[in-house]
């Protein structure tokens, strides 16, 4: 304030000469009255007849007072225009100066907007906009202690903090009462510290984290002033609240996207890798063994050609085999139509493409699959469909299978079916588990899901699996 006054001082213009006459008119107008009353006595001295005393009197007293009068009216009106004069100047320059004050203001605050924006754009972790949370708001309003309260879902979570300790901050959010989140609207609000936690605290500002739909969590600034904070300073508390919102839900995406990319190039490759030991383990080995049978057969040509017979039929056999193993594996490697036929349909495609690769008598029922499924279910479902098919062709000797998917209980069920000779479940469910079925088991365990396997001997084998809608595990279950 005392600087304020000393710039208006300044910026004041020094007094003119003029002011000094102004104030000596009174004096000016009387010197003025006296030499009008001597003229006009000279005047008729030497002019005229000699006046009498009272006729000088009058004269002089009535020329001495118009004189004095006139000279008196002309200075004032004179002073009264000065006045004026300075009075507009100064609220002129009063104006300049709050006009400039409101100026440095707004340049100020853009600035902080700007290097909001710009450290924004430059982060590239979550724990980097936190800090920026705690840091740009407290450039605007000095605070003692500040704490970003973020909402998962099921309640506050106090995920950075600076200036106090936990306990502090439990004991002032008691007292202020905003130890929840229960701020309805979507712009800053100041709380008065109670006489309990006074003077270490006079006021909390809270600036929510709004990004224009949804109130991620809160700002809280804790001051030991109480002195009101300006209109234009609440406002810019809402942008950067808004643009820090932004900025964690766009990270978040981020993070997701690129966590999802992870997990989708480590199952291609997990993919390839499985295929390639497929292909090592069958048709790789298979075809070695029989490159060296062709050996022993080249004796036989002379001395067992009925033995040679049969091993020729047999090998034709077993050549059938593998090519089916082989097309089985380069079905595996093409792409699912999920884009052109969205995964309801890519999924039927899928299913009665390789039944028809096996000549399996198909029947698949997704008529009351939900249209639309989260990306961690869908990759689950697709994950089991493929993985039961595949055991399917390679140990079921089916000639049918049948897929279902429905809901159940606010989950997806998913049933494949076969008619081949099944198996003894108790020889593969342990720790020496089959690949595939501990492959799936785990994957819908991740989900928080039930997976179970009905198969006996000469009855085919069925596997049930069902995944819930609410609580999947996002990115550990691709």
């Amino acid at each position: 304030m005392r600087a304020h006054l000393e710039q208006r001082t300044r910026s004041t213009p020094p007094p003119s000469p003029w002011h000094a006459w102004l104030r000596l008119r009174w004096l000016l107008g009387g010197a003025v009255a006296l030499a009008f009353a001597l003229g006009q006595l000279l005047e008729t001295w030497f002019l005229g007849s000699a006046p009498s005393f009272q006729q000088m009197v009058l004269d002089v007293l009535g020329w001495g007072l118009l004189g004095g009068l006139a000279v008196w009216l002309s200075l004032t009106w004179a002073s009264r225009q000065e006045q004026r004069y300075h009075a507009g100047l100064a609220e002129a320059l009063h104006e300049q100066q709050a006009l400039n004050e409101q100026l440095q203001r707004a340049n100020s605050h853009l600035a902080l907007l700007s290097d909001v924006n710009r450290y924004i754009a430059e982060s590239a972790t979550l724990d980097q906009i936190f800090g920026a949370a705690l840091d740009f708001p407290r450039r605007l309003i000095p605070s003692r202690a500040a704490a970003l309260v973020l909402d998962d879902g099921t309640g506050a979570v106090d995920v950075h903090s600076a200036g106090a300790s936990a306990d502090a901050f439990m004991q002032w959010r008691r007292a202020l009462g905003i130890d929840r989140l229960s701020i309805n609207d979507h712009h800053p609000r100041v709380f008065a510290a109670p006489a309990e936690i006074q003077p270490t605290v006079a006021a909390c500002v809270v600036v929510p984290l709004y990004d224009g739909s949804a109130t991620l969590g809160q700002i809280e600034l804790y001051t030991t002033d109480a002195a009101p904070i300006p209109p234009d300073e609440l406002v810019l508390l809402h942008t950067i609240g808004s643009e820090i919102a932004e900025a964690i839900l766009s990270t978040r995406r981020r993070s997701h996207a690129e966590r999802a990319m992870y997990e989708l190039e480590r199952a291609i490759a997990d993919e390839r890798a499985r295929i390639a030991r497929d292909i090592h383990d069958g048709i790789a080995q298979t075809l070695a063994f029989r490159r060296m049978r062709i050996d022993l057969w080249l004796d036989w040509l002379d001395t067992d050609r009925a033995q040679l017979r049969h091993e020729l039929i047999e090998n034709k056999q077993v050549l059938r085999d593998q090519i089916s193993e082989l097309r089985r594996a380069i079905f595996a490697l093409r792409p699912v139509q999920f884009d052109e036929f969205g995964f309801v349909g890519g999924l039927h495609r899928y299913i009665v493409e390789f039944a028809n690769q096996h000549g399996w008598d198909a029947h698949v029922d997704l008529h009351a699959a939900p249209p639309t499924l989260t990306p961690p279910v869908e990759a689950i479902c697709f994950r089991v469909v493929q993985e039961s098919l595949t055991n399917a062709a390679k140990h079921a000797h089916a000639t049918r299978v049948d897929v279902v998917l429905d809901v159940v209980d606010d989950g997806l069920r998913i049933v494949v079916r076969d008619d081949g000779v099944g198996f003894d479940p108790e020889h593969v469910v342990g720790p020496s588990t089959h690949l595939g079925l501990r492959q799936m088991r785990e994957r819908v365990a991740a989900a928080r899901g039930q997976f179970t396997v009905s198969s006996q001997p000469g009855t085919g084998t069925a596997i049930h699996a069902w995944i819930p809608f609410t609580g999947t595990a996002a990115w550990s279950i691709i």
